[in-house]
């Protein structure tokens, strides 16, 4: 990877690139090793909290291993924690029983390589509008007799609402191509109605998948 990166630069003296190499390759290293130190952890919490879960039948499990390495290789150019996480607890998902199929799962980590952090706390507001206000402890919108999902929205990611209407209709939008919401955004509804889900059950499925299951196994 390391090398690659150099090959960029047609013109760097030597020395720098050495010391620049070993740089990033001492960086790519400890991503690695820290992504993998959270994976381990996680698998061992879930022996711990979940009877017959046995981590080391892991290695014979074909589609847990793809998972393993498709998740590994997305981690390795990412540092945003949103993503990590969901990464993290997307393997952690696929060693369970009862983990989605191997097509569902190659969708999903798609979907976690092309999202942003962005888009991922917005199809989590969208799934569950009054939850999302709950834990945030934002102030619910008032809204009037009527309104939309851009007021929604305004409310509940004001760090989204401050580059304005028009990109949080991109996002929206992004969400829309990757068929996770039912619905448009900016079409009038009651004020009952903007804080229903707008997500359908491919998004529900995919929301569950990068879900932490330490935090639901007893």
């Amino acid at each position: 990877m390391t090398e690659m990166v150099l090959n960029l630069v047609p013109v760097i003296g030597g020395a720098f690139a050495v010391a620049l190499e070993q740089r990033l390759n001492a960086k790519v290293d400890r991503r690695r090793d820290e992504w993998l130190g959270e994976l381990a952890t996680g698998l061992e919490e879930l022996r711990e909290r979940f009877d017959g879960f046995d981590p080391d039948d892991l290695a014979d499990n074909d589609t847990f291993v793809d998972a393993v390495m498709t998740a590994t290789r997305i981690a390795a150019r990412n540092s945003q924690r949103e993503k990590l996480d969901a990464l993290r607890n997307a393997v952690l998902n696929a060693a369970m029983p009862g983990a989605p199929d191997e097509d569902d799962q190659h969708r999903f980590f798609t979907l976690i390589d092309d999202l942003t952090p962005t888009h991922l706390r917005l199809l989590t507001l969208l799934s569950d509008p009054p939850g999302w206000f709950d834990r945030t402890g934002l102030e619910r919108p008032q809204f009037a007799m009527s309104s939309n999902r851009t007021v929604l929205v305004q409310a509940g990611m004001p760090e989204l609402a401050a580059k304005g209407d028009d990109m949080i209709k991109r996002f929206y939008g992004d969400l829309e191509r990757w068929d996770l919401v039912s619905g448009g955004i900016s079409g009038m509804m009651s004020g009952n109605a903007a804080f229903n889900v707008a997500t359908n059950d491919y998004a529900a499925s995919f929301l569950a998948f990068i879900t932490d299951p330490r935090a639901t196994v007893a």
